[in-house]
């Protein structure tokens, strides 16, 4: 039998739960009360909306900050959060631990973050901590990149979202998320699988991917298929930018000994989410 149709088989068996849509019922945004946190807000806000989640505002801090500080931070971000229900979470710690023992006490369902700031989440966001949030997160992370320019409160209204996959276990575990969300926001969904420049079958593969969509699913529009070649890391996000998507899903692996070794910004991972021109969901495995 055919490599593509064994990998074609894989696929239907991995994607059979795909017709139970995904459901979100606590958010969780972190936020240092910088710019950068003020453009990824939006996300958390417009994503708790439809779905009607909690959405938990978490601002960790490793030293004391003044009372009046936090009392006039939270006053900025208060109207905007009137449209969901929410609650404040101030706390003292290193962000990573606290975030993580956060998550699971409130029982999050997703992460929302920005990246590349100059203290508090965004510091962190710029060394080792980073992999370790995307690896180890019991939930999935929406994060907002330093390319990303300041939005609207219409902005987060997603109208054409980008799933990439390799049709591994864990990218697979992503399609959920990417079609889930296509229906909420009545969105247009592209499939994309990148091949190396000589390695592989693009017109199964153009198959293989539309399959990863039930037949009866409903979304507004069929879903874009696309195959390209080259480094997949860069064709992802020429492919993000060049169709205009407003989000990228990712399925990545878990943390492994090797991930740890690695140099953080020799990561993949790091240089799609850093370098993208719209906000990352990553789906860990």
């Amino acid at each position: 039998m055919a490599v593509e149709s064994v990998m074609a088989r894989q696929v239907e068996s991995r994607v059979l739960d795909t017709t139970n849509r995904v459901a979100f019922k606590n958010i969780m945004y972190a936020t240092d009360f910088s710019s950068v946190s003020e453009r990824s807000v939006t996300y958390a806000i417009e994503i708790a909306r439809r779905y009607r989640a909690m959405l938990h505002v978490v601002h960790v801090t490793g030293g004391k900050k003044l009372a009046a500080f936090c009392s006039e931070a939270k006053g900025k971000l208060e109207e905007q959060l009137q449209s969901v229900p929410h609650e404040w979470i101030f706390q003292e710690g290193q962000v990573w631990p606290t975030l993580r023992d956060l998550i699971r006490v409130k029982q999050a369902d997703l992460l929302v973050l920005g990246t590349h700031g100059r203290s508090g989440i965004e510091k962190v966001m710029m060394g080792s901590v980073a992999e370790t949030i995307f690896r180890e997160a019991d939930c999935p992370v929406l994060t907002v990149g330093p390319k990303i320019k300041a939005q609207s409160p219409h902005a987060a209204e997603l109208t054409l979202i980008l799933y990439a996959t390799n049709f591994s276990p864990e990218s697979l575990l992503a399609a959920p998320y990417a079609i889930s969300l296509a229906q909420e926001q009545r969105a247009q969904l592209i499939l994309l699988n990148c091949l190396d420049d000589r390695a592989g079958d693009a017109r199964a593969m153009l198959q293989t991917l539309g399959q990863l969509v039930p037949f009866g699913t409903d979304l507004r529009c069929e879903p874009i298929c696309v195959v390209e070649r080259g480094p997949h890391g860069r064709k992802i996000l020429d492919v993000s930018e060049g169709h205009g998507a407003d989000l990228l899903v990712l399925g990545i692996e878990g943390r492994s000994k090797l991930a740890q070794e690695l140099h953080f910004h020799r990561s993949e991972l790091y240089k799609i989410v850093a370098q993208a021109t719209c906000p990352v969901l990553t789906v860990r495995a």
